[in-house]
């Protein structure tokens, strides 16, 4: 017999609560006529690709972005952009030759632009360093054009009672590195955030046969710089001439970058200094392997550890998926790959984009590229967790009716396109008990970050790290603070990530009488 007195652990789920997005990313637009937001969601009884008899509820579905219009002026076949401010409110759209404004007409002076409805990627809009009003919208052509095209502009968000202004003049000209010319920059762009917090990079390829290179401007508050930052590729050919290019992405934290090169059935990967906007340690899938592998589609998981590519022809391969550090290390092996349901078999998998619910989406053009099809989206839910992660086919979720400049409707090759850095996040452990450790996982592509544990002690400065712990001291209700620091130290106020933690005592009271039990 023994006397003996003890304490109860309760114990508690432990869930993964993710800040949202910055809304920039609330509101896409394209392929034909096509429109959907995150500002108001919907739930969707939905079958998992991999498991057809089951059918699961899934909510925070986005929504047609206004449930009383059918199709939108803005028909492309694959490149298109958008941009919503920081609400979540939408401010621009385009297909790379047209800017239309929140009411769905053309922004003054903005038609004539220097991109191209198919061009893979045919333009990204970004913040104007220091003016809150002002924007930039960059426009990348195709191949073999008798002109070729590739230019910026400025967009004014105030003018016109808010619905915009392009400001002239027109078509402004980026300065191109001694040897590149024009007609190299073609079909692919990225842009994403310097490690100041505050500046953007633009990123291109010049594709110039034996000495194709990376190719980033710094947009700050003076402008473009006219001292592009080069990285030589060494070791490949690049055509500008091709008929078909791929996506360009950079990692959400400004770290890595990767390229499908659909006109060589190659990928291309390596790393990226967000400080000094060179890229090196550069690799490709053929140069390893000595084997093709067709691709158009690019993205990386919200937390960078992952690489999807979509298969980019009807190979009955929908997606493959890379462990991005391996890559790094030239192991091409895949982790998962995803088949085509047999409903989309001679669908072509094609864009693939982050969305700002850290979902990933990917579209599935129609056969031939033309005619009417069923409308498909396909939606990863947890693409920081490829071997668990359930694929969902979005059917009709905003098919539109008419046609576009192809005779295709709906949704077609091109997802928008936009600045890697608006996929920025914190997460962590939602409920844990006092004196336990509390684990927070930070995607952020700023040098330094401000971190507030709302336990009265005010902020502290920490350099960017994947991952925070903390142990709280008193059970409460806790709103964890996240905001990037610019390169003088102070906070940026727009890009405050949050996110809740309730923590428990996890002691129940003891019974005294019960003092003798036998174990």
């Amino acid at each position: 017999m023994k006397k003996i007195q003890f304490y109860c652990s309760i114990v508690f789920t432990i869930l993964s609560l993710s800040a949202y997005a910055q809304k920039e990313a609330s509101n896409w637009f394209y392929g034909s006529g096509q429109g959907i937001t995150w500002n108001r969601t919907q739930t969707m009884n939905l079958t998992p690709n991999d498991n057809p008899n089951i059918s699961v509820s899934v909510s925070g579905i986005p929504t047609k972005y206004d449930s009383r219009t059918e199709i939108y002026p803005m028909s492309t076949r694959e490149g298109c952009f958008a941009l919503s401010d920081t609400n979540g409110k939408l401010m621009f759209y385009s297909d790379g030759v047209t800017i239309y404004s929140a009411n769905h007409h053309v922004l003054e002076n903005g038609e004539g632009l220097e991109g191209h409805r198919s061009s893979a990627q045919s333009g990204i809009i970004i913040p104007y360093p220091g003016n809150r009003n002002k924007y930039v919208a960059v426009s990348i052509g195709i191949a073999g054009e008798r002109v070729p095209k590739f230019a910026y502009n400025i967009l004014d968000s105030q003018a016109n009672n808010g619905l915009g202004r392009l400001e002239l003049p027109k078509n402004r000209q980026f300065t191109l590195p001694q040897g590149v010319r024009k007609e190299y920059i073609v079909e692919s762009l990225a842009a994403t955030k310097h490690a100041n917090g505050v500046d953007y990079w633009i990123i291109v390829i010049s594709r110039s046969g034996l000495n194709p290179k990376m190719i980033s401007w710094l947009l700050t508050k003076d402008g473009i710089s006219q001292s592009p930052v080069v990285s030589p590729i060494t070791g490949l050919t690049m055509k500008s001439d091709e008929r078909t290019y791929g996506y360009l992405k950079i990692s959400p934290d400004g770290k890595h970058f990767a390229l499908a090169m659909h006109e060589a059935s190659n990928l291309l990967w390596g790393e990226f200094d967000n400080s000094t906007g060179q890229f090196s340690n550069m690799k490709d899938y053929v140069g390893i392997t000595n084997r093709f592998i067709l691709c158009y589609g690019a993205e990386f998981s919200p937390d960078g550890n992952y690489f999807y590519l979509s298969a980019g022809r009807q190979t009955g391969t929908l997606v493959y998926v890379f462990e991005f550090k391996e890559l790094l290390r030239g192991n091409t092996a895949f982790l998962k790959t995803y088949d085509t349901p047999a409903f989309t078999r001679n669908y072509t998998p094609s864009a693939l984009q982050l969305g700002p619910d850290f979902r990933l989406y990917l579209t599935m053009s129609e056969p031939a590229l033309s005619g009417d099809a069923t409308s498909v989206l396909y939606m990863f839910d947890k693409p920081d967790e490829p071997l668990s992660t359930n694929v969902y086919a979005l059917y009709n979720l905003s098919p539109g009716t008419g046609s576009g400049n192809d005779g295709g409707s709906g949704t077609r090759m091109g997802l928008p396109t936009f600045a890697s850095s608006f996929f920025v996040r914190v997460e962590g452990t939602s409920t844990i008990c006092v004196g336990e450790e509390a684990v927070y996982k930070i995607t952020s592509n700023a040098q330094r970050l401000e971190i507030d544990f709302d336990e009265g002690d005010g902020p502290q400065i920490i350099n960017n790290t994947s991952e925070v712990k903390h142990v709280f001291k008193k059970p409460g209700n806790y709103l964890i603070r996240l905001r990037p620091l610019n390169s003088q130290g102070v906070p940026i106020q727009d890009e405050i990530k949050t996110v809740y933690t309730t923590v428990y005592s996890c002691y129940l009271p003891v019974n005294h009488n019960l003092s003798n039990s036998e174990y």
